[in-house]
Formats: structure tokens, sequence, C-alpha cells
């Protein structure tokens, strides 16, 4: 049996008075005629995008869900967790800058000494760097992490809009049903509309039938839908790597200050004499020959309040002593002069 929808057709085709008003399909926003002409126009508009989807085939609800996501008009729905594991398995550090490599050194350089020195490829390194970071200046890391995942979500929106909208623009123009706004407004004719229920052998549908039917039945050659893997696949092509930089430059400058402001507590001269001296020498956790005088020495820690240096020396024979110094020249006795810094030792046991 004839749709409401396709008599109506056909008797505006056959001369039937119009009436713009009083129209027997949902999708059908307005009839008139086209100026100097005798043919008369039909605007269709999808006012839920549940039809219009539908008219393309997509009706699997996780489909539904992205194509809002990533073509609605306001877009917050992100994924911040998923930053906070990229940061814990230091893959945001990987992508430092090597100026922002510097100001991460330069953190730990007061505060964890022991991990100063960030070698971009070794990521238990680096995930223990951010593990220590985020449990030592939380707050300041997931302002971090927030701003950086608002840049990545934003750009994955733009990237994954940009395809969505590529993949369902235009789906009826080369069956003269002419797209004027996306997923929203067409306009064809009615003698088109109807050849094109001749075609389908589709006269008991209504609009969204008729359009649902020649999609199915000339689908595009490729498939559309499965958007939930624009979420990871999808990329703008206006990020802006500059920016990305900046802000985390902003946030390790916003720790390195507050380290800095408490620095008058303690003597940072002397601490910084004795970093930079076991920077020179290899580093901490390490064994590092002194071969001058035939031992072996390893950096334990270096406390940033009492400047307290800890190590542990490997003399021949097999026999490790662990000592701690708070001054430049009580670790050079100990490295070069070993004899020396016992008899030191020992004197100021008898004076005190």
């Amino acid at each position: 049996m004839a749709s409401e929808t396709y008599e109506y057709l056909k008797n505006l085709a056959n001369g039937q008075e119009l009436n713009r008003w009083s129209q027997p399909d949902y999708l059908i926003y307005d009839v008139h005629h086209k100026r100097d002409s005798n043919t008369i126009k039909v605007v269709i508009t999808f006012d839920k995008d549940d039809d219009f989807l539908e008219v393309l085939g997509i009706e699997d609800e996780n489909d539904k869900y992205y194509w809002n996501k990533y073509t609605g008009s306001h877009y917050d729905d992100w994924d911040v967790y998923r930053f906070q594991d990229d940061w814990s398995e230091g893959y945001l550090i990987s992508n430092f800058n090597e100026s922002n490599i510097e100001l991460v050194n330069e953190i730990l350089k007061y505060t964890n000494p022991r991990l100063r020195f960030v070698d971009p490829n070794d990521s238990d390194a680096l995930s223990e760097i951010s593990k220590f970071l985020e449990s030592r200046f939380k707050s300041e890391i997931e302002d971090l992490i927030y701003d950086y995942a608002e840049q990545q979500e934003e750009c994955i929106y733009r990237g994954a809009r940009q395809k969505i909208v590529k993949e369902t623009d235009k789906p009826f123009n080369k069956f003269g049903v002419m797209q004027k706004s996306h997923a929203y407004k067409f306009e064809t004719n009615v003698n088109i509309l109807l050849k094109l229920y001749r075609i389908l052998n589709a006269e008991d549908e209504d609009i969204k039938g008729l359009l649902k039917k020649l999609y199915e039945t000339y689908p595009p050659n490729d498939g559309i839908g499965r958007w939930e893997d624009y979420s990871y696949e999808a990329w703008c092509d206006d990020y802006d790597e500059e920016l990305v930089q900046e802000n985390f430059k902003k946030h390790l400058e916003k720790i390195l200050d507050e380290i800095r402001e408490n620095l008058d507590e303690y003597d940072s001269e002397e601490y910084n004499k004795l970093y930079d001296a076991v920077a020179k020498l290899g580093g901490f956790n390490k064994w590092i020959n002194i071969p001058e005088k035939k031992i072996s020495v390893t950096f334990q820690s270096l406390d940033d309040k009492t400047n307290k240096l800890t190590l542990s020396v490997h003399r021949p024979m097999g026999l490790t002593q662990k000592r701690v110094v708070d001054n430049l020249e009580d670790l050079n006795l100990t490295l070069y002069h070993p004899e020396l810094f016992e008899n030191v030792k020992k004197i100021l046991k008898k004076l005190l």
C-alpha cells in the first residue's frame, strides 16, 4: 500500500494546490515552487540526529554516543584517567623538550638528586621520576596532566569530527538530494523523489524509509561507523607542539619557584657544590671507579636540608664502608685522601 507521503508527492506532481503548512511527513520542512519554474522544491530536515544516523544504517548505541560526542557543539568529556596513566608510565616526560627536561633535572636536584639524569629512552627511570614528582607535588602535577589532557583531547576531537563529517558528508547528492547543511538540511524536488520511489520500489515508505533504502541499495565504498576507534586513531592537522611545551614549562617553573622560595632554610651553596661534584663523577646509584686510589664509590642520597651526602666506599679485598659527609672538603678527603679522612674523624671523636 502506498504511503501517505508518496501519495502526497504524486498529487503535487499532478497539480494539487500547495499547502506549505500541512505536510504528511515530519521530515518535510517546506514545499514550494522554485522561482521562475514549475519545479516543486522539497526541503528535508533532520531535527533529530538519530533519524539521520538511522538513514545511514547507524543503529548501534555506541556509534550514536560517539557521533554526539564528536559532532556536538560542546565537548568536555575528557578521559583524564588515560593521561594520568601516561604520566605514571613516564610517557609524558619522554615528550618533554630539552629545556623542560632541564627544568625536571633542576627540580630533582633539590628534591631527589638520585633521579636527576633523565634518559628519554629509559621508561623505568621516567616512570620512577613521574611517580616521585606526583607524590611530592600532587596538585601541580594534576594541573599539568589536566592541561595536557585538554590539549590532546581537543586535538582528537577536531580530528575525529573532521573524519566523521567527511564520512557522512553529502550522502545523497549524486541522487539529486542535495545537502545544504551537514546532517540536517537537504533540498530536492518532487520529481526526483518520485523517481527514487519508483527505482527502489519503495512506494510504501515515508521520506526516512526512502532515503534509508537508497543508502542501503547504493552504500559508499568504505563503510561508516566504529567511531569509538577515533578516540585513539583520530588526530588534528593543527596540533600546536610549541603550546604543549609552553604549558609543561609553566607548571614545572611553578614547582621550581616553590622550591626556591624555601632555599633560605638551608645552605644551598654547599648543597650545590656536593651535588655538582657527584654529577661530575657520574651520578647516584652506580659504582664509580677512583683509579688513583684503587677504590670504587657509589652515592646513595643527598639530603636537601642537612647537606648530608651518603656514600659507600669499596676497597680492595672486598671491604665496603659507609660514609656520610656534609661538605665538599670532606668528600674530597674521603675519595682522594681516605687515610687522612680517617685520621680527622678519629681526632674529632677524641675532642668530642
